[in-house]
C-alpha cells in the first residue's frame, strides 16, 4: 500500500503544484506527506507549503484527471491568495487550458507561415 500511495503523490503533485502556483503567492516549496480516503471513498493528499506544518494542504483526487483544486488553511487563504483569485480559485483543468491557449497564441504569432506560389510564378 505505501508503494501506491508514493507513486499516487508523485502523479499528482505537478496538478498540486500547478494549483498552488497558480492561485498563491510566495509558495517556495510544497511538502506531501500523505494519503487517507474519507468516508466516502475520496482519496486526499495531505502535505504543507513552505517547510511549515501548521500551513497544511489537503487535495481530493478525483474525476478522470486527479487534483483540481487544494484546500488550503484560512492564514494561507488570508496571507498568500493572488487578489484576483480571493473569491474564486481556477482549477487546474482551467489553467491548463489557459496556458494551451497561450502557448497556442504565442506559437502561432511567432512562426512565420509558410509562403506558397502559384505556378504561374514558377516558369
Amino acid at each position: 500500500m505505501k508503494n501506491q500511495e508514493k507513486e499516487l503523490i508523485q502523479e499528482q503533485k505537478p496538478r498540486i503544484e500547478k494549483f498552488l502556483n497558480y492561485n498563491f503567492n510566495n509558495i517556495k516549496s510544497i511538502s506531501l506527506t500523505n494519503t487517507y480516503t474519507n468516508p466516502t471513498g475520496v482519496v486526499h493528499i495531505e502535505g504543507y507549503i513552505n517547510d511549515d506544518k501548521k500551513l497544511w494542504i489537503d487535495a481530493a483526487v478525483s474525476g478522470k484527471n486527479g487534483v483540481e483544486v487544494v484546500n488550503v488553511t484560512n492564514y494561507i487563504d488570508d496571507h498568500y491568495v493572488k487578489p484576483q483569485y480571493r473569491y474564486k480559485f481556477k482549477n487546474v483543468t482551467d489553467i491548463e487550458t489557459e496556458e494551451k491557449a497561450k502557448k497556442k497564441e504565442s506559437s502561432s504569432t511567432t512562426t512565420p507561415k509558410k509562403r506558397t506560389f502559384s505556378s504561374r510564378y514558377l516558369r
